[in-house]
């Protein structure tokens, strides 16, 4: 399978082109040379201006004082004293400043991988120390914070400012073998791309049944990072993909409607894509307890009803929230042991029980988008073994969601269709030139 390239949009062209021309170059190439005359050698001498060092991303310059600026990924198991000796830092005053700050005591919270940049003077003093906060979100509306803590003087300032991000183009193309995931990773296309084009087609396609060996991927696909860092770049989202599954071609561009940064999947025919829920919050599991009004408890031993479906998966499989929407509880309750409820709109509700965890800093009262991780798949509560049970109610009622039909997202404008119409004609041909080059690696 082919590496994904990063490159952006109309690099994909130039490649092509240049290929084409390699290829007429081979074609000729034993044609003969004609020697031509070359011009007599010669000297040129030109002045260039040093332009001055550029601060790194996050750390502000203090006039006066010289320093050298350095970054370092965190290593695990790292603390704050152990990372500042790697930066060359012997400051007390600034460890004691980060202990008793609030906004700077986040940086206490180390995450391994993650860049730190720091301004270090020759005393080993710092002058200036930036590092991002929380994960990148996919969501361009939020991009998240960046703490900065500046030296003044004798004294310190903590402050955080929105993340400025980086952002690539990727793109590959996938053959199934076995499995999609199995497929992408052959491919050298990151697992989270997978995991999207099961969220996309969610409904549509069956990835425990429908797929067969042949069956071909062509996404296009975003990547962000923190601009400056040293961190390799994360998956934001698709932005196009074809996927042929057993005969049949899935299509999906993402458009952003309005100002805001928030956009949905269509097809190539302004068809909306985006159901109000998730079918299954759990990704490729299989179902091991349908919803049933009369089912054998396999703990408590008597008939009962059963007001959910269980996947089942392994422990620590990643479960995502069905839907946008606000976290009512979350905590432990008797017999669904740790368990999670969101509130979503028009009286609609969902739960997700037996967990092993919940994703980090997920509190009530926040506020999830559909696809977010909450928590993790274990076997806490009146269990028999790991899985996921999922609960959907609707004005309190419970309700099958394997079988409830989900309403579609709000059909496109005339506007939006006119803006949608260009974007998807250019991330169409530029798909098709990934099938260009599928095609010649074949052949």
């Amino acid at each position: 399978m082919s590496q994904p390239a990063l490159l952006s949009f109309p690099k994909v062209a130039t490649a092509v082109a240049v290929s084409l021309a390699l290829a007429a170059v081979t074609a000729f190439g034993t044609a003969p040379l004609r020697e031509i005359e070359l011009p007599p050698a010669g000297t040129l001498v030109e002045t260039v201006a040093f332009a001055p060092p550029i601060p790194a991303a996050g750390a502000d310059p203090v006039e006066g004082v010289e320093a050298f600026r350095r970054s370092e990924r965190i290593q695990r198991g790292e603390t704050l004293a152990s990372l500042l000796d790697r930066l060359g830092a012997t400051d007390s005053e600034f460890q004691k400043f980060v202990a008793a700050d609030a906004r700077a005591r986040k940086l206490m919270q180390l995450q391994a991988g993650r860049t730190v940049s720091a301004s270090i003077d020759d005393a080993g003093r710092v002058q200036s120390l930036g590092y991002r906060l929380g994960s990148l979100e996919t969501d361009p509306a939020r991009p998240g914070n960046r703490l900065t803590i500046v030296r003044d003087g004798e004294r310190f300032q903590a402050r955080e400012e929105p993340l400025m991000l980086e952002r690539l183009v990727a793109a590959g193309v996938a053959e199934v073998r076995t499995s999609l995931f199995a497929a992408t990773d052959a491919a050298g296309i990151p697992e989270s791309v997978a995991s999207q084009v099961a969220d996309i087609l969610d409904g549509q396609v069956d990835f425990g049944r429908d797929l067969r060996r042949g069956d071909t991927l062509r996404v296009v696909y975003e990547l962000v990072r923190e601009a400056g860092s040293l961190d390799a770049p994360t998956v934001s989202r698709i932005l196009a993909m074809e996927f042929t599954v057993n005969g049949t071609r899935h299509e999906a561009v993402w458009f952003e409607r309005g100002e805001s940064g928030h956009g949905e999947y269509f097809a190539f025919d302004g068809r909306g894509l985006r159901k109000a829920f998730l079918q299954r919050p759990v990704e490729f599991t299989r179902i091991s307890s349908g919803f049933s009004n009369a089912r054998m408890h396999p703990i408590l031993g008597y008939t009962r009803e059963h007001k959910g479906v269980d996947f089942s998966a392994p422990a620590g499989t990643k479960v995502r929230s069905s839907g946008d929407g606000v976290v009512e509880f979350v905590g432990q309750q008797r017999g669904y042991g740790n368990v999670i409820e969101i509130r979503h709109r028009n009286q609609i509700s969902t739960l997700y029980a037996h967990l092993s965890g919940f994703a980090r800093s997920l509190t009530r009262g926040a506020t999830v988008a559909q696809g977010e991780v909450i928590g993790f798949v274990g076997s806490t509560g009146w269990s028999t073994g790991p899985h996921l049970h999922y609960e959907f109610k609707v004005n309190g009622e419970h309700v099958d969601p394997l079988s409830i039909v989900m309403p579609e997202s709000t059909p496109l404008d005339a506007a939006e269709r006119a803006q949608f119409a260009a974007r998807a004609e250019g991330l169409r041909t530029r798909l098709a030139q990934l099938e260009a080059v599928q095609l010649a690696r074949f052949e």
